[in-house]
């Protein structure tokens, strides 16, 4: 590109869609148009996303997919699971706040929960740890995944041979057809030249 308002344009578009992921971007401000309305982008929530991994974990054929896909809730200090504890925590002190006697108790059963995920978070862990050590395609998964390999692996001569057409047949389709009027009818011998003088 070598217009520099198009320049400005694009890289405007690209600082402002990693912003808006979340990314820290520090840019020259002469590389920016910014008259540029901010770009639209669809928002999708928390739950959606963790929806995605669901689908992602039901589709993994292998257990180095499938624990990628729990590390992302049991990891520790940013896995989901952590971030849930951590939320229910802060939501405890700031319930705490009011002061009142039932607050206090609401306060206290939200860190009793949290407590209790943070145990189940370790479990889930563990157990991911020995899924992690498995190595191997899930048998299901495995025969899924066999058929597209076999659909998409070419077949040994013998059995390509026995799975083609014979010759004849290729011919016959290959030989052009004839035309629709003429379907049927037998075809004039053409006229035999007569002997006879001045005919």
């Amino acid at each position: 590109m070598t217009d520099p308002e198009e320049q400005r344009l694009v890289v405007t578009r690209a600082f402002d869609m990693l912003r808006a992921d979340g990314f820290d971007v520090s840019c020259d401000p002469d590389l920016l148009e910014h008259d540029m309305p901010p770009p639209w982008i669809p928002e999708t929530s928390l739950g959606d996303r963790l929806g995605f991994l669901a689908k992602h974990i039901q589709a993994s054929t292998h257990t180095r997919d499938m624990v990628a896909n729990l590390s992302e809730v049991t990891a520790p200090g940013d896995g989901v699971l952590q971030r849930v504890v951590e939320i229910l925590d802060t939501t405890a002190e700031w319930w705490e706040g009011f002061g009142e006697p039932a607050d206090h108790r609401y306060a206290q059963r939200l860190r009793t929960i949290a407590e209790s995920l943070d145990s189940y978070a370790i479990e889930l862990r563990a157990i991911r740890g020995d899924l992690a050590d498995r190595h191997a395609v899930h048998p299901r998964k495995n025969r899924v995944r066999e058929n597209q390999v076999a659909a998409s692996t070419p077949a040994p001569p013998r059995v390509r041979a026995a799975l083609a057409p014979s010759p004849t047949a290729a011919q016959r389709c290959a030989s052009p057809a004839l035309p629709a009027t003429a379907a049927g009818v037998r075809p004039v011998p053409p006229a035999r030249p007569s002997s006879a003088p001045g005919r």
